[in-house]
């Protein structure tokens, strides 16, 4: 049997080297790109056995590579899995699956588990009649497609601003403290100063009272 071939995409040097060093360690050909484009036009010129892909990726992201890779004739037969740590929520995974993609993996998975999805997806493609996990549905037609994609990215975008908005407060929160402080380091300071201040005082007054009482000696 033909050692069978995988496409990782994901944008990061990291993740694709890790995820080919797993699947390699497995038996499995492996080949990477970069971005949802870069797979598109890869795929096309060799297709894949199974493409493994990320979602947040510069150029074209996941889903919009999922997207065109059902619809292409070549390549929609071709299993896709997503592998994500940034799209986590139910809705996304429903989305992902409505647009055709085989699985949806939460990084970062066990490798057993996700050697076991690998390996399941390519038992199923040999029976027939075995019915992937998602669906290309009426649903994913290009105007619902759009709507649902848009709300995807609010919804994230949503999320960052609430993660952006707990780091403000939280640096808030140390800036204030930080500054109670500083205020109380430079109080401290100031007292300091007003002893020292003190002290050359009564040692200059000192001091004088001892020259006068040479000069009258």
């Amino acid at each position: 049997m033909a050692t069978k071939r995988i496409l990782i995409v994901d944008d990061k040097d990291e993740n694709r080297y890790l995820l080919q060093a797993l699947l390699q360690g497995s038996g499995y050909e492996v080949f990477t790109a970069v971005h949802g484009a870069d797979a598109l036009e890869k795929a096309r010129q060799d297709p894949p056995d199974l493409i493994i892909t990320d979602i947040l990726m510069p150029v074209m992201d996941g889903f919009a590579l999922c997207r065109a890779w059902m619809k292409d004739e070549r390549l929609q037969s071709i299993p896709l899995i997503f592998y994500t740590a940034t799209y986590t929520d139910e809705r996304d995974r429903e989305f992902a699956l409505s647009l055709g993609a085989r699985h949806f993996i939460v990084k970062p998975a066990e490798p057993d588990d996700f050697m076991a999805v690998i390996h399941g997806v390519f038992e199923s493609l040999e029976q027939p009649t075995a019915a992937p996990e998602g669906k290309l549905e009426e649903a994913s037609e290009e105007s619902v497609y759009l709507k649902q994609y848009n709300e995807v990215l609010i919804r994230k975008l949503e999320g960052k601003m609430e993660q952006l908005e707990k780091l403000n407060q939280d640096l808030e929160k140390k800036v204030a403290q930080r500054t109670a402080q500083l205020k109380e380091s430079l109080e401290r300071l100031e007292e300091l100063n007003r002893v020292f201040v003190g002290r050359e005082l009564k040692m200059a007054e000192l001091k004088k009272k001892i020259e006068d009482l040479e000069r009258k000696g």
